[in-house]
């Protein structure tokens, strides 16, 4: 057995150390990757030899572990190499099988490139006492470090192949809104497809996923019903809040006017990535412009099925990346200084479709998703999530 250190950027979260496994009380690589190499030879390559398996540490992030793994293979026995990543998330309350819900989802529904789920235990009973999740290993650098260094073809290219992922997503249907899962006592990658509604982790409630244009509730009714439970959650643990009471009233109060406005008329769901940024993508850059550059889209945890606006926020940095800053989602449809990056915004644009035009700029719906996101996150948890509250109902209040 081999082992290395590596700065991959597979990950998802680049801004970790390796150091954070310290952090998270995790057992060290230098003694955990014999745990790796153990369950690499008794359930991936049992007829192996021990320096055919090169075990490698790489670089996780705030929800999981990650390590490499591959098998060299060698020309006596035919064999070519395999890499495998390891996932192992660093919360005790974390659902392996409904991460994997959602790749073999994409998988099975969409063209958009993810990496594929090779076996995974939603149980702490295995090599690793812990759950896990194994996926093929996609080549690839992060966008994060790598888009400023490409040139403008390769960004154009770039530009495209986002924009159509933009797309697969949105032409997705489904009846419900919640989080994709695998149907209960069929946690396998041959399990049918459920909806579980947001704010519970029971999977008793959920119904099967349809792809239907039709919902089964409106927007309006989805943000209510969540407000609600709010409500009377903050009621019953903290009845002296009386700010954050009288907040989520104001959020219930937007809800109904942006419906009797109409911006909620035929919003059917679809798949949303709530954290498609350049930290979760992988590029593959090739010199042949009819490979695809865009290798991978990582860590699909934050998906969920929602309204459409929700899958439109503005990819901006990609016509106006900015080093060391967050993007302003209010300039996102400003007119870019230079021709280039004016190219890549239409290039973008157009491959991303009509769908995608009518929700990502207007006021009303980059509002609207961030009333929904404060829907599904559940609660008002910082004195940050108090001003970005109160930013937005007061911007509401100027453009209604």
């Amino acid at each position: 057995m081999a082992s290395s250190s590596s700065n991959n950027s597979y990950s998802d979260c680049s801004g970790y150390s390796d150091s954070s496994t310290l952090v998270w009380e995790h057992e060290a690589f230098n003694t955990f990757q014999f745990n790796v190499l153990v369950f690499a030879l008794n359930n991936m390559w049992p007829d192996a030899e021990l320096n055919d398996i090169i075990i490698e540490r790489l670089k996780g992030g705030g929800y999981n572990r990650i390590i490499g793994f591959s098998y060299e293979g060698n020309s006596h026995t035919n064999s070519a190499e395999v890499r495998y990543i390891l996932r192992l998330p660093r919360l005790t309350d974390a659902q392996v099988d409904r991460d994997v819900a959602v790749l073999h989802f994409l998988e099975k529904y969409t063209e958009i490139p993810v990496p594929r789920v090779i076996t995974f235990d939603n149980t702490d009973d295995n090599e690793f006492e812990s759950p896990y999740m194994i996926q093929n290993r996609i080549p690839g650098t992060g966008v994060l470090s790598t888009f400023p260094l490409l040139d403008h073809a390769e960004k154009l290219r770039f530009a495209h192949e986002l924009g159509d992922v933009f797309r697969r997503m949105l032409i997705i249907r489904s009846h419900a809104s919640g989080n994709l899962a695998f149907l209960p006592g069929q946690e396998d990658l041959k399990a049918e497809f459920c909806v579980v509604p947001f704010g519970s982790g029971d999977t008793r409630l959920a119904v099967p996923y349809y792809n239907t244009e039709a919902t089964a509730q409106t927007v309006r009714g989805l943000l209510l019903n969540r407000f609600q439970d709010q409500i009377a959650y903050t009621l019953k643990h903290y009845p002296t809040s009386t700010l954050k009471l009288e907040i989520l009233d104001k959020f219930c109060s937007m809800a109904w006017e942006v419906e009797a406005r109409g911006w909620f008329d035929n919003v059917p769901n679809c798949l949303a990535h709530l954290d498609l940024a350049p930290r979760n993508i992988l590029v593959n850059p090739t010199s042949d412009p009819q490979q695809p550059i865009i290798s991978a889209v990582l860590d699909w945890d934050s998906a969920v099925l929602v309204p459409q606006f929700m899958a439109c926020t503005p990819p901006c940095w990609i016509w106006a990346w900015l080093e060391d800053e967050d993007e302003n989602e209010k300039t996102a449809n400003d007119d870019p200084p230079t021709e280039e990056r004016r190219q890549l915004k239409k290039t973008f644009e157009k491959a991303a479709g009509g769908e995608y035009m009518r929700f990502a700029y207007e006021p009303a719906y980059r509002l609207a998703r961030r009333l929904l996101r404060f829907a599904i996150d559940g609660e008002i948890r910082s004195n940050e999530d108090l001003a970005e509250a109160e930013e937005m109902l007061k911007e509401w209040e100027t453009i209604r």
